[in-house]
This record gives C-alpha cells, structure tokens and sequence, in this order.
C-alpha cells in the first residue's frame, strides 16, 4: 500500500492529509467541536482515507481507533516542515490551544520551547479579542492595515486583556489601534519563546492563525526575522504525522518529542 494518512485533531480544528508515493493528494480541515472524534471520522471519510493506515497528533491523538501509532504535534510539524519548506530553520506555529517555537533541521527536531499553560500568545487569545472588538478574523487585515500606531495591551491573562480592551474602546479608542496592539502583544509572547531555542533563519510560521497577513507582519516585526508562511498553513502538522505513518509502515521507528 502507498497511500497512508495523518491526523492532527486540534482544539479548534481537525486536519487531515493522504500522501501516496512521499506526495501529498489530499487534505482536509473541519471543526473539532462539539464532538472531536466525530470531526476525526469525518475528516478520514471527506480524504477517501478510511481504512488507510493512519498515525495520529494533536490535542486528541488518542481519540481515534484505529490507528498505527500517535506522536507529539512537535514531531509531526518537524516532519511535515521538512517536506513543504525543506530549507527552513526555525518553525514558529500558532495553534488554538498553544504555541510554539522549534528548531528543525531536515524534518528532525533539534530543540524547542511551548507554552500550553496560558491563552495568550495563541489563536484562544485572538478569537477572544475579535470577539471583543467585533472584528471578524477574515478582516484582521483590513483594519489592521490602517496607518496608526498601536496601543499596547499590557494584560497576560485573556481575562484581564478582555478587561483592557473593553476600557479601551469604552474610551472610544479607535479599533484599528488596539488590534494592532492586541498582535503585538500576542506575537511578542511568542518571540520569548523564540528567544528560548534562538532563532536561525530561515523562519516559516504554520497554524490557523498566519492565514492573516496581518499577523505575520507582526510576528515578522516581534522576532526580527523575515518569517515565509507555506501552503497550507494549518495542515502541515497533518502532513508531518502522514509522513511518518508511510515510515512507520515500513518498519521505522516513531520519533516522538514534546
């Protein structure tokens, strides 16, 4: 059999891919919620991968049944990394849940540092704060784009930024300035984290979250490094842990770190 397949079921969304022959055929990604294992059946059906060998990753790796194995979202992104942006160093990826910083090298970990302890600097903050300010994720980069300077957001609890934002607008402060500091807040959580394991360049971003321009302008900004986005940014984690199914399938051993 060629044809082998990863998922990654999220907090927030449930991705799916099928590689055949090292390429990649087919990818999917659905809402998790209100039941994840469903969303993990769905997602297998919606890639023709039902029956197909599959390893698992993610917040519910443990979820599905059958599968060939499980290995840490770490892993998989490495994996996946190194087959969509083979030149690539560093990997930043903001997930729903947690972020990440890790250092790759030919779709092997080397080192990194996590934070899944708090919301903020992860897509759970953002959803709070587009909520807050009524402004949809699909048009951060619209008001985003407006040539104000931002206005910090100091809070790291999303309870007490929500807090600062609704003050914030109550003081009729104009959107545009506190999105934009509502990213910077974000992202330079996440350059503390780069900080940790060093950043070397090339840096690619992954996750639900770079699909807005504005964010990785800022993320660009917070590091100090040019930061690339792959295609399919959300998917690349699905497509590591398909890779190392077709490995495991012929008898290799399953990395697993994080």
């Amino acid at each position: 059999m060629s044809r082998f397949a990863g998922l990654d079921i999220g907090s927030t969304a449930t991705k799916c891919a099928v590689i055949e022959d090292g390429r990649v055929v087919m990818t999917v990604v659905l809402p998790s919620m209100p039941d994840m294992r469903l969303a993990a059946e769905n997602a297998l059906r919606e890639c023709g991968a039902e029956g197909l060998p599959v390893i698992t990753t993610g917040y519910g790796r443990a979820l599905h049944e059958p599968r060939l194995g499980q290995v840490s979202e770490i892993t998989a992104l490495a994996a996946g990394v190194g087959l969509v942006a083979p030149d690539a160093a560093t990997v930043v990826d903001i997930g729903g849940q947690d972020s990440k910083v890790v250092r790759v090298e030919a779709g092997r970990v080397l080192d990194f540092a996590m934070n899944d302890r708090c919301a903020a600097g992860t897509g759970r903050f953002l959803e709070v704060m587009s909520r807050v300010l009524h402004v949809p994720f699909d048009q951060f980069d619209d008001v985003a784009s407006e040539d104000v300077e931002p206005l910090p957001v100091t809070s790291t609890c999303t309870v007490f930024a929500e807090s600062e934002v609704v003050g914030l607008l109550s003081l009729r402060h104009p959107p545009a300035r506190i999105l934009k500091g509502v990213l910077q807040s974000v992202c330079s959580r996440v350059a503390s984290l780069g900080r940790q394991v060093g950043m070397v360049a090339p840096v690619v971003c992954t996750g639900g979250t770079v699909q807005s321009r504005a964010v990785v302008r800022s993320l660009s900004l917070a590091l100090g490094v040019p930061v690339s986005v792959p295609p399919s940014p959300q998917r690349v984690t699905a497509i590591g842990a398909a890779l190392l199914c077709a490995r495991r399938a012929a008898g290799g051993q399953l990395p697993n770190v994080g």
